[in-house]
């Protein structure tokens, strides 16, 4: 079914910290590849950015881990936008700052790392198997264990949830790929942590 589009001046104030973001390039290449990000969400300006990593964003003319303004990441991006807002099954103040600490300081972390490297076998292989699963007794048997330190687009949002006691931290982050954080698959799903993600909204 086809989603209405919500303009971003009425969604903005709804959408927290820890929003998922996820993407259908215009380009059929990239779009069967996907792409998702994380919004951070300033507590004194009430400035949202998109936490991401990428090949190349044309727009800043920087590739890793980045830190942009959301609206106007979204004005530049290529394709629709969808966002899924959290609920948290603790909504006290005091949670709620926890959480928005953590996610300050992962971002303060991980900023600036790099994507793997294409150029690579190792690193074309850490895309690979992250698409690829094979499951058999409770494991999946196709997990990369290569040297490449490069962070790709999901990976980092799995991490970031991880890193902020919202999902399971025994799962590797390299299993996952975009289409995990859709809303129909269960591996997602059922390993957050005190967390609900809301239906998919349109942006753009």
């Amino acid at each position: 079914m086809k989603k209405n589009v919500v303009p971003y001046t009425k969604a903005r104030d709804q959408l927290p910290t820890f929003t998922i973001i996820n993407c259908e390039h215009k380009d059929l290449f990239w779009r069967l590849i996907g792409h998702t990000a994380i919004l951070y969400k300033c507590p004194l300006t009430g400035q949202l950015s998109v936490f991401e990593s990428t090949t190349l964003n044309k727009f800043t003319g920087k590739s890793g881990v980045q830190l942009t303004p959301f609206g106007t990441w979204l004005a530049h991006y290529p394709g629709k936008v969808f966002a899924r807002v959290p609920k948290f099954g603790d909504s006290g103040e005091e949670a709620g700052i926890e959480r928005q600490v953590m996610a300050e300081m992962f971002i303060k972390q991980y900023i600036g790392t790099s994507y793997p490297d294409l150029k690579t076998w190792s690193g074309r292989l850490k895309l690979a198997l992250s698409a690829l699963d094979f499951r058999l007794f409770g494991r999946d048997w196709l997990t990369y264990k290569g040297k490449d330190d490069g962070i790709y687009c999901t990976m980092l949002v799995i991490k970031k949830l991880q890193g902020c006691g919202l999902f399971d931290g025994l799962l590797k982050s390299s299993e996952f790929e975009p289409d995990d954080t859709r809303g129909n698959k269960k591996i997602f799903e059922s390993n957050l942590i005190n967390t609900v993600y809301q239906d998919e909204i349109r942006l753009k």
